[in-house]
């Protein structure tokens, strides 16, 4: 069902994509959001909903709930905005972490914020921070920080957690910016979100590893034919060639039979 958020600090209309509500909101009120989160130091929370999220939290309802937890879930891959098409309340266009980057960095650059890389691997943080830096002159990166601190059952301590808020709540971050992987990104933002100070906190998956490579990950061509799912599985085909082969086809197919059995969603 389509609906407004229920939050009243940030209202926008929302599509529902197989359980997960996905913000209909484009690239201007995204960045008004973010603008006035930080002016009011008022908590503002970003994670983004792909076809491999989408069909993860079908089946895991406590995923489900932490990414419709956010205040906003942007729409990261054409499948989700193909979804949301095909449910009669299409979304403005794909809004995943690198088609924004000049928006994420461009933006605290421009105002004069902090932000803060949390995640990926040991060294590679250090590296996107250098390089944002580099592309974005007058940006301030308050700090960074790797995301290798899971333990063997795929959580954060909580002793390591709470030294890892201090760490970052000491760098007085604008924006926090955190890539551990789904779910374990989802859940330290819902977990600490109150105990973080960062005004705008936003989920990034491997972001950094793009970030630490070059500011263009997808070649211009690619993003024009809309194929970046074919350049990533091109680069990695052992780590995802399964991703967007069999479970892509899942998703789809479970995108058409719902479109079947419920129709579009209705208005809001």
């Amino acid at each position: 069902m389509d609906q407004r958020w229920p939050h009243d600090r940030w209202p926008h209309d929302t599509v529902d994509v197989l359980g997960v509500r996905v913000s209909r909101i484009d690239v201007a009120q995204l960045r008004s959001f973010v603008a006035a989160a930080v002016k009011e130091r008022t908590k503002l929370t970003i994670t983004f909903a792909n076809p491999d999220y989408v069909r993860k939290a079908q089946r895991d309802h406590a995923l489900r709930d932490l990414m419709n937890g956010f205040d906003l879930n942007l729409p990261d891959g054409w499948g989700v905005v193909l979804a949301a098409r095909i449910f009669g309340r299409p979304v403005p266009g794909r809004m995943a972490n690198d088609d924004l980057t000049d928006d994420l960095f461009g933006q605290p650059a421009e105002e004069g914020w902090r932000v803060f890389l949390f995640g990926n691997a040991p060294g590679v943080a250090e590296q996107a921070a250098e390089n944002v830096r580099k592309w974005y002159p007058g940006l301030a990166v308050a700090g960074t920080l790797h995301g290798h601190w899971a333990d063997e059952h795929g959580r954060l301590p909580a002793e390591t957690a709470e030294r890892l808020v201090a760490e970052i709540n000491d760098a007085s971050p604008d924006v926090l910016h955190v890539g551990l992987g789904t779910p374990l990104q989802q859940r330290f933002v819902t977990e600490y979100r109150d105990r973080l100070t960062a005004p705008v906190i936003l989920t990034c998956g491997a972001y950094f590893e793009h970030l630490a490579e070059r500011r263009d990950y997808y070649p211009a061509w690619v993003l024009r034919l809309r194929i970046g799912f074919l350049y990533r599985l091109a680069r990695e085909p052992r780590r995802l060639w399964r991703r967007y082969t069999i479970e892509l086809g899942s998703y789809l197919a479970r995108v058409a039979l719902h479109r079947v059995r419920h129709g579009k969603n209705p208005a809001a």
